[in-house]
């Protein structure tokens, strides 16, 4: 089996992951609800699947950027959970986890985001060409007006904090929230020859998030999410 992290919002997810698909995911949307719902989840799945070293893959997580509190205690459990256990740790980029369930072989453009506060969110858009390569930009700390000056009506947008962008000219079936941020997207992106490259192998005494670094808070005014 295989075990699904995503902490970087306000959504807690965990989900397990067997055979190609995901057999299960829990999940909670609110404040301050990682630090409780993140451990309760994982020990729910222990005991309801028996999981142990010799039945558990690996161990999935969104690494960030995102809400440095989430991040945190996403990370904690995880180091908690693996202490003393060989089980590989993988981690896979936040933004382009919340891409996962558009990346198909329908070319599009998708933009995922995350509020960083003031005018500013985490961006990161992802082309789906035709026949399904994808063209994956790096992530970054941008202007709400910059962002607005690459959206297309035939673009996509996915994550949080989108609302304050001027997206009229976007479909509205083209727009997605929290409702696509989801531990399952990481078990997906782990079966799709396209994104398993995308995760890096971690060794668990030394791995960190993805935090916003004090040079791009000083540079965008941006600052992390709480």
């Amino acid at each position: 089996m295989i075990i699904a992290i995503e902490t970087s919002t306000p959504v807690c997810s965990v989900a397990l992951g067997e055979n190609g698909r995901c057999i299960i995911e829990k999940r909670i949307e609110g404040r301050s609800v990682h630090s409780e719902y993140t451990f309760t989840y994982l020990q729910e799945f222990r005991d309801r699947y028996q999981l142990s070293p010799e039945n558990i893959e690996c161990v999935l997580f969104s690494v960030g950027p995102g809400s440095y509190t989430g991040l945190r205690i996403g990370a904690a459990a995880i180091k908690g959970f693996l202490f003393q256990r060989k089980i590989p740790l993988y981690t896979f980029p936040t933004l382009l986890s919340f891409a996962v369930p558009l990346i198909n072989d329908t070319p599009k453009e998708v933009h995922s985001v995350i509020d960083a506060r003031r005018e500013h969110l985490y961006h990161q858009k992802i082309t789906v060409k035709a026949g399904g390569d994808l063209e994956i930009g790096e992530a970054a700390v941008e202007q709400l007006s910059d962002i607005e000056k690459e959206l297309k009506e035939s673009s996509y947008i996915v994550g949080t904090g989108w609302e304050r962008l001027k997206t009229k000219k976007l479909k509205s079936e083209n727009r997605f929230g929290t409702d696509m941020v989801s531990a399952k997207n990481l078990i997906e992106a782990w079966y799709n020859p396209r994104l398993k490259s995308r995760f890096k192998k971690e060794d668990l005494s030394s791995f960190e998030p993805n935090y916003l670094t004090l040079s791009q808070i000083n540079n965008s005014s941006a600052r992390p999410i709480e």
